[in-house]
C-alpha cells in the first residue's frame, strides 16, 4: 500500500536562490541581495515565487510514484496546472520542511472521446518554527489511450 505523505526538506540556500533567480530571469534585487531585502523590511534575500519547484530534486518522479502510488502512464502525461498559495516567500538560508500528498485524483470524460485523469500533488511547506510558508499544487493530466 502506498504512503499517504512524503516528508522532505527543501534547503533555501543563498547560492540556489541566486541561481534560480538567474534561471527565471529575475533581476529584482530582493532575490539577489540581502541588504536590498533588509531595506524593505525582510530578514534576508527572498526566493523567487516559484523557487519551491526545486522540490523535484528532493522528491523525484520515481520516488513520488513509488511512495504515493499515482500509477500514471508518463507516456500520456501532460503538465496541467501549477498554483502557489503564499503566507510569505521563502528566505535564503532557511530550510523548509515539505509534506507532499495527492490531494485530488479524478477522471473526466474528454471531448474527443476517452477519459482524462487529473492528479494534483499538494506540498505544504513550513519553516523551522512549524509556521506555514506556502502550499504548492502541481496538477498532471493523463490523456486517454489512443483508440486508433
Amino acid at each position: 500500500m502506498a504512503e499517504e505523505f512524503i516528508d522532505f526538506e527543501l534547503p533555501v540556500g543563498a547560492d540556489a536562490v541566486t541561481e534560480f533567480a538567474s534561471a527565471v530571469g529575475s533581476s529584482d534585487p530582493m532575490h539577489l541581495d540581502d541588504e536590498a531585502a533588509r531595506r524593505h523590511g525582510f530578514p534576508g534575500t527572498l526566493a523567487p515565487p516559484t523557487f519551491t519547484t526545486r522540490q523535484i530534486f528532493q522528491v523525484p518522479r520515481d520516488e513520488r510514484e513509488q511512495r504515493l502510488g499515482a500509477n500514471l502512464d508518463y507516456a500520456r502525461v501532460l503538465h496541467g496546472e501549477q498554483e502557489f498559495v503564499y503566507k510569505r516567500l521563502p528566505i535564503a538560508g532557511e530550510t523548509l520542511k515539505g509534506r507532499m500528498r495527492i490531494s485530488k485524483d479524478f477522471e473526466k470524460e474528454g471531448k474527443r472521446g476517452g477519459s482524462m485523469r487529473f492528479v494534483t500533488y499538494e506540498s505544504v511547506f513550513t519553516d523551522s518554527q512549524g509556521e506555514e510558508v506556502l502550499t504548492a499544487y502541481y496538477t498532471l493530466l493523463q490523456t486517454a489511450k489512443d483508440v486508433g
